[in-house]
């Protein structure tokens, strides 16, 4: 069980991710989803460190929109797991938005696993395998689901938050 239980649901989910869920085990399809894939191919394609970076600074600046939707400057860490060196995080501190950007690179690149949750109570953000981000918010957040899909995220509205243990989907 994970400190996940112990968060509110909000009224508003969605899983994040770089491609539509569809393709998902398609035959034929590749997907990357980890940064140790850097340098492989995949549908043909050779996986650049700068797209690699590119697409984790998409999901940083989708939760920067959700954060700036619901007001959220300050973050309490939720849950953690493990974490790397580069990280000295403890359960229950308090940072700010600004710190959210290495947070989330930190996630999608499995140096750390943790929860945030917005001291306000309007956001929560989680992540999983397969560079997927869970946010749920209390309110709709339109205009930051729509930045984000500019950016060439995919949203799945309506999955619950999950964590790395649970993420088996």
């Amino acid at each position: 069980m994970t400190m996940l239980s112990s968060l509110s649901p909000l009224p508003h989910s969605w899983r994040v991710c770089r491609y539509e869920e569809w393709l998902r085990g398609q035959p034929g399809w590749e997907s990357w989803t980890d940064i140790s894939d850097v340098g492989g191919r995949f549908n043909g394609i050779v996986l650049s460190d700068q797209e690699y970076r590119r697409v984790e600074d998409t999901y940083i600046a989708a939760a920067v929109r959700f954060a700036v939707a619901t007001s959220a400057s300050l973050f309490r860490v939720l849950y953690l797991g493990n974490q790397g060196a580069n990280f000295a995080l403890t359960p229950g501190q308090i940072v700010v938005r600004s710190d959210v950007g290495p947070i989330v690179r930190g996630n999608l690149r499995g140096e750390l696993d943790c929860t945030l949750e917005a001291v306000n109570g309007r956001l929560q953000i989680a992540f999983g395998f397969d560079l997927y981000m869970y946010v749920g918010a209390d309110i709709p957040c339109e205009t930051a689901v729509a930045g984000a899909e500019e950016d060439g995220l995919w949203l799945e509205p309506g999955v619950p938050l999950r964590s790395w243990e649970d993420d088996d989907a």
